[in-house]
């Protein structure tokens, strides 16, 4: 029985599988992560394994010394990966999308796939069906667009996501709805589109918080996964401990 735990920059989310199956899950605001992880560890004694990605990193130390004797794996291109990537070394690539990378070669095995996870922030990478990562790129989310518009204006209101139907907003509030989710979509639209016409048999996964957010897919071979980061993680802490 392994542990995954997902630290993004709002929420901690908690897995618990037994090889690749999720028996047990949580999620908690990152203020609250050792309660949430005291629960879900209490419910499963007998979690001998666990590997953590980290995008916040404000407890590391404290998460170290709360997991005991459990041992423990820090997601990173310094683990045995599924995949090789073409990123510079320099500027190490974020451990969630280590993660998604090796959910694709998990659940997309020698496939071109393009995989967009919509968080704090957006991120598009691409890899290959010969399992080579050949990069990708980072745009502000949904909440980060919201909160950009309200700390670099002095007049522009502090706002929540809210659905729109037309880009045609007659309020300043209203303009900024539109202006964030059509922004969001045709932004994503657009990636899609530039990669399909670039690279033959293309699979594109959508997932992270804030998909649900976006229109169901916009045409067929567009995949929706809830926990794919989850099971990338997953695929990892039992690629470093298999004998």
């Amino acid at each position: 029985m392994q542990l995954v735990i997902d630290i993004g920059n709002t929420l901690i989310k908690s897995y618990v599988f037994d090889k690749d199956q999720i028996l047990d899950s949580d999620a908690e605001s990152t203020s609250y992560w050792n309660s949430s992880l005291k629960g879900i560890i209490n419910r499963h004694p007998q979690i001998k394994t666990a590997i953590v990605a980290d995008v916040n990193r404000s407890f590391s130390k404290e998460l170290e010394v709360f997991l005991g004797n459990i041992k423990t794996f820090h997601c990173s291109m310094a683990l045995k990966l599924p995949f090789k990537s073409l990123y510079d070394p320099n500027t190490p690539l974020g451990s969630d999308r280590i993660a998604l990378l090796a959910a694709c070669c998990l659940i997309y095995p020698k496939s071109n796939v393009l995989v967009i996870d919509l968080g704090s922030c957006i991120t598009y990478d691409l890899i290959s069906a010969k399992g080579i990562h050949h990069g990708g790129s980072i745009s502000p989310g949904f909440g980060m667009r919201y909160k950009a518009m309200n700390s670099y204006s002095g007049t522009l209101p502090a706002l929540d996501f809210h659905q729109v139907e037309t880009p045609s907003g007659r309020s300043t509030e209203a303009a900024m709805h539109t202006g964030v989710y059509f922004g969001i979509k045709h932004e994503v639209e657009g990636m899609i589109k530039w990669y399909e016409e670039e690279i033959e048999n293309l699979t594109v996964i959508l997932t992270g918080g804030d998909v649900e957010r976006l229109p169901k897919p916009f045409k067929n071979g567009i995949f929706a996964h809830s926990k794919f980061l989850a099971k990338g993680l997953n695929h990892i802490l039992a690629l470093n401990t298999s004998s």
